[in-house]
């Protein structure tokens, strides 16, 4: 049957139509397309969205999980507490860190954050964020909780084993370094906790007053380094108040300081339970409330979690839909929250390349980085008479004592504890050199065992120690703290070594004058009921699960110390320069201290510490000579160059930081005596001379002025120093800036 030209015609319609359907469903939608930069994507996409979607992404899905929205691809994001290796993701550290909790989930100890940042080795922190990272996603998780770089304010604060120490150059430095390498791998990091957390005592309520010069020059660096040089895809707020206000719910903070004065792009995520409300918390910028779901209901009907002033909720998508509807939330700051969010799945690949579990974990290479962290970050504070290193074919029998010496005390308690599938004891690491060794308890860790912490009990264990010290060539006493002493979630009770290990040191030494005092610690301790009878004392930190063996090394020369400590060791609590303002009275703390933090003040008020910032002995000797500075004289943003020379004078092969500071003695503001401003770990072989260059900018020689709310340089003569320590300057050269 011949068709008419009129069905030909019509039959031809049909036809281009459905060709036209097919190339319309073949082409995605623009969000979709991976060669759209990610801002095109997230605008596409949130045109996409309802506003029910949009409100149901501000709040955590589960404990460690973020919303997904299946209809338009939107994965979840899989969460993993940090920053010193991944922990389990099922639960608070309460539950996770239980001798039997539901599901173990083990993986690398890495040191402790205090640990690699007294290595000063921004290479080796980069590449354990590498590290730390592809564990993460070998595990299927998308993101990690750090790191932290709140500083070291008080020595009393029970996080300081995670953060970079007291000073903020040092900790930008390395926190940029453990970001990008992070990123790298396409893994989401958690800079925290921003900002001014630097005290556990009522951390959901104490309200920290910081004047704006000191939160710019002390405070916030780290942060602002992590938003403008590595382009951080994450900052995690912090439980405290801030000047008055929560910082879940602090627009000055959260918005003018952090997105508008900084720049940042990403999304803020608030510390797990700090949320107070649903309109001023969206408002101020919190663009992801943790955690959610009914993991966060299960949380908040806890009595100890209302005890302790957690609060959250507040950001689930009926209350944020009320709020809309009432006009009190607006939808473009709604666009603003998820197109964060959205804009760092586009960014890190997670939207088009989501993680999947199947991965190794704890592979030999990431224990080697864990290894030459805890290895590179052990500071030698003593050592007379050249005591150490021990000469293995010399010594012929070794005493291990302590309640630190049979035990591996990875790192301090919390939600950075990780469960590692191994770990090194001291003891263990000592016995693998071939030497004969007896081991002493000496006394129980306090707390841990209230059978060994009896009258009797000590008695017994003292006498144990005094006779295995009496017998032997070398005593090795190991002390400090763990994870139920040093931890989130109160601080430190006194810088005094927990009870009984003083004592315990004062009869070894007795009956050895050979004898190493190794420190186990995230914190300094007062050490003056012994220290002037110690020929040898070792800072191990906390070491993470290699530190046993990283102890040894150093102990008997197959590493030659070359950590330097990040923070000032003060002689006694009371010289501290925040003890007058800590904890605080009435839920505020007021930090009078201004900059004067830690060497800032040590130095500059000539209080004497035990141990000043950046100091640590080695098994060589280093020279430095040749400073220059290029040019002498400069104007506005002319860069500077520094170079000067170091030589290894000894007789091995050894690593020296060299640090530089900046003396401003003509500016209109008061100024601390100096500020560290550069630093460079250099490797030298026995007798070998390198050159070393730094680069200045105007940046190096200013400071926060109130009056103009900018960082301001003045003119005038400023000295460049040179030193191995803050209170060792070796070489000193004048730079005038002109205007």
């Amino acid at each position: 049957m011949r068709r008419s030209p009129l069905a030909w015609f019509a039959l031809l319609l049909v036809s281009v139509a459905s060709i036209v359907v097919q190339a319309q469903t073949a082409v995605p939608a623009p969000y979709k397309d991976v060669r759209l930069a990610p801002e095109k994507r997230v605008a596409d996409l949130l045109s996409r969205m309802t506003i029910e979607e949009k409100a149901s992404m501000l709040s955590g899905a589960g404990w460690m999980e973020s919303a997904a929205i299946e209809r338009l691809g939107i994965p979840a994001i899989h969460m993993a507490d940090g920053p010193m290796g991944v922990r389990s993701w099922l639960g608070s550290s309460a539950v996770t860190s239980a001798a039997n909790p539901p599901i173990k989930v083990e993986t690398t100890s890495f040191p402790a954050g205090v640990t690699m940042a007294a290595s000063w080795d921004t290479e080796l922190v980069g590449r354990e964020g590498q590290a730390i990272a592809q564990e993460v996603k070998a595990l299927g998780r998308d993101m990690i909780l750090g790191p932290t770089v709140n500083i070291n304010r008080v020595p009393l604060w029970g996080r300081n084993f995670e953060g970079y120490g007291e000073d903020p150059y040092l900790s930008s430095r390395l926190g940029v370094a453990y970001i990008k390498a992070v990123q790298a791998e396409g893994v989401i990091p958690s800079v925290k906790h921003f900002a001014a957390n630097n005290e556990e005592f009522e951390r959901h309520r104490i309200d920290a007053h910081i004047d704006p010069r000191t939160l710019h020059e002390i405070y916030l660096p780290a942060f602002k380094a992590a938003v403008q040089e590595a382009d951080v895809w994450n900052v995690m707020s912090a439980y405290n108040k801030l000047n008055g206000t929560y910082c879940a719910e602090n627009a000055t903070l959260l918005t003018d300081i952090l997105k508008r004065e900084f720049g940042f792009k990403g999304f803020v995520i608030s510390d797990w339970g700090s949320t107070y409300s649903t309109a001023g918390t969206v408002n101020a910028g919190m663009d992801l409330e943790m955690p959610g779901g009914a993991p966060m209901k299960a949380m908040l009907s806890r009595p100890a979690t209302q005890l302790s002033g957690n609060s959250g909720g507040w950001l689930e998508a009926d209350k944020v839909l009320a709020e809309v509807k009432a006009g009190r939330i607006t939808e473009a700051t709604l666009d603003d929250n998820v197109g964060r969010i959205l804009r760092v799945l586009f960014v890190s690949g997670l939207f088009d390349h989501p993680h999947t579990a199947g991965g190794e974990v704890d592979t030999p290479a990431q224990q080697a980085v864990a290894r030459q962290g805890a290895t590179e970050g052990i500071v030698l504070l003593k050592n007379a008479g050249s005591l150490l290193p021990l000469d293995a074919t010399k010594i012929h029998s070794i005493a291990v004592i302590g309640p630190n010496a049979a035990v591996a005390r990875t790192g301090g308690g919390g939600s950075s504890l990780v469960r590692p599938k191994h770990a090194v004891t001291p003891l263990d690491g000592i016995r693998e050199h071939s030497v004969p060794v007896t081991y002493a308890l000496g006394v129980g860790m306090e707390g841990e065992n209230p059978a060994q912490d009896t009258a009797e009990a000590r008695a017994k264990l003292l006498q144990e120690a005094v006779s295995a010290a009496a017998k032997a060539d070398v005593a090795v006493v190991v002390v400090g703290r763990y994870a139920k002493l040093e931890a989130e979630g109160f601080d430190v009770k006194t810088m005094d070594l927990p009870a009984g290990q003083d004592e315990l040191i004062q009869a070894v030494e007795k009956a050895n004058p050979h004898t190493v005092v190794v420190l186990n610690t995230g914190d300094p301790v007062t050490m003056s009921k012994w220290l002037a009878q110690t020929p040898a004392l070792v800072e191990m930190w906390y070491g993470g699960q290699e530190g046993g063996h990283a102890l040894a090394s150093i102990l008997f020369g197959d590493a030659n110390p070359s950590g330097k400590l990040p923070v000032s060791f003060p002689k006694k609590w009371e010289d501290s320069p925040a003890a007058a303002n800590y904890p605080g009275q009435n839920l505020k703390v007021n930090y009078a201290e201004g900059i004067y933090v830690g060497y800032r003040y040590f130095d500059t008020k000539n209080v004497e510490p035990q141990f000043p910032f950046g100091f640590g002995l080695s098994y060589t000797s280093f020279a430095y000579s040749g400073l220059a500075v290029t040019p002498g004289k400069v104007a506005g943003n002319q860069p500077v160059q520094v170079s000067l020379k170091v030589k290894n004078t000894g007789a091995r092969a050894g690593a020296e930081v060299v640090e530089l500071y900046v003396h401003d003695g003509h500016a209109k503001i008061d100024r601390p005596v100096h500020e560290l401003k550069g630093f460079r770990r250099v490797e030298l072989k026995a007798g070998e001379t390198k050159t070393v260059q730094f680069t200045l900018d105007r940046a190096a020689l200013s400071y926060w002025s109130p009056d103009k709310k900018d960082w301001v340089a003045d003119p005038g003569t400023f000295e460049i120093q040179i030193g191995a320590s803050s209170r060792d300057i070796r070489l000193r050269a004048p730079l005038e800036l002109l205007q």
